[in-house]
C-alpha cells in the first residue's frame, strides 16, 4: 500500500500511520520487493534441507515429516510457498496406458470402489506389475491392504504365471493368522491368474472372499496400482537401467522404507506398519 501511494502522500506519515518503520519499507525495496513479506529464513532451510534428503517428498509429506522431525505445525500452504520460492516440487508421475482385460466368468466385484475400511485384512488389493531391467522383464505381485496402505506380500519372478501369484497369496496369508482375516476380500484385475479356477481354490481353502474389477476398468483396483506408481515414480524412473539383482534390491528397499518410513497423511501421518501395529494391538490384546 505504501509502495502504491507513496506519489501521493508522506511515507513518513504512512508508516507512522500503519504502524510501521521506514526502514522496513526501504528494507523491502533493497530486497527487490519480495511477493513473500513474512519469510523466515530458518524455516526456508529446514523446508529445503527435508526436500533434498529425499526429492520424491511432496508438500504433504515434507509437511508430515517436519512436524515429525522438528515438532513444527505448519500449513501445507506455507510449506508450498517456501517450495515455491525454492523451485522445488515433487517427481511427476507418469500416465499409464491401460489396456482392455478378459471377461471375468461371474466372478463378483465386491468392492465396487468401495475401498473404505474398519480395520486390518478387510480388503485386500492384488496385482502383477513389469519391472524393466537391462538383460530381461521381471514381474512383480504385490498386495496392499487398503486400511492401513501396506504391502503384506509381494513376490519378483522372470515369468507373468500362476505360481507368481500363488505364492505372493500364501506368503500374505501366512504371515496373517487366521482370526484376523475374518471376511477378508481380496480384490484383483480380470488377469488370467486371478480368474483361473486354481486361484479361485485357494482363496477358498483360506476363506478369502474372491472379487475382481469391472471389465476395462482400472479405477476398480487403483490401491494396487497407485502403489506400483509410487514405487516406479519415487525409485525406478530416477535410475538408469538396472541389473536383475539391482532391480531386486531396490524392490526390497523400498517396500521396507514405504511400509516402515513413509509418513502418510491419511492414516494418522504415520508410516504403515506403525498404524497397523497400533490398530492391532488394540483389537487383538
Amino acid at each position: 500500500m505504501i509502495h502504491r501511494l507513496k506519489n501521493q502522500y508522506s511515507i513518513q506519515k504512512m508508516c507512522k500511520l500503519l504502524a510501521c518503520s521506514r526502514s522496513g519499507y526501504y528494507d523491502w525495496i533493497t530486497l527487490g520487493k519480495p511477493a513473500y513479506k513474512a519469510f523466515d529464513e530458518p524455516l526456508n532451510k529446514l523446508i529445503l534441507e527435508q526436500y533434498l534428503k529425499d526429492k520424491r517428498q511432496g508438500i504433504t509429506r515434507i509437511r508430515m515429516n517436519l512436524k515429525e522431525i522438528h515438532g513444527l505445525v505448519l500449513t501445507k500452504a506455507t510449506v508450498y510457498r517456501y517450495m515455491k520460492l525454492n523451485e522445488i516440487q515433487s517427481i511427476i508421475r507418469k500416465k499409464r496406458h491401460q489396456w482392455g482385460k478378459k471377461p471375468h466368468h461371474n466372478i463378483p466385484n465386491l468392492l465396487k470402489r468401495d475401498f473404505t475400511t474398519e480395520r486390518p485384512n478387510q480388503k485386500w488389493s492384488i496385482d502383477v506389475s513389469y519391472l524393466f531391467t537391462k538383460d530381461r522383464v521381471l514381474y512383480l505381485c504385490a498386495i496392499k491392504d487398503m486400511f492401513d496402505k501396506s504391502i503384506i506380500g509381494y513376490r519378483i519372478s522372470r515369468f507373468n504365471n500362476n505360481p507368481l501369484v500363488f505364492e505372493t497369496v500364501k506368503q500374505a496369508v501366512y504371515d496373517t493368522p487366521i482370526e484376523q482375516r475374518k471376511d477378508l476380500i481380496l480384490h484383483s484385475d480380470q488377469g488370467s491368474q486371478f480368474t483361473s479356477p486354481v486361484y479361485a481354490k485357494l482363496l477358498a481353502d483360506n476363506d478369502i472372499r474372491h472379487s475382481v474389477s469391472n471389465r476395462g476398468n482400472c479405477v476398480d483396483n487403483c490401491p494396487i496400482e497407485s502403489w506400483f506408481s509410487a514405487l516406479k515414480t519415487e525409485t525406478i524412473y530416477l535410475m538408469d537401467k538396472l541389473s536383475e539383482s539391482e532391480m531386486i534390491n531396490v524392490v526390497d528397499q523400498y517396500v521396507k522404507y514405504y511400509n516402515e518410513e513413509r509418513l502418510q497423511e491419511k492414516i494418522k501421518e504415520l508410516a504403515p506398519i506403525t498404524y497397523r501395529m497400533q490398530v492391532l494391538s488394540t483389537l487383538f490384546n
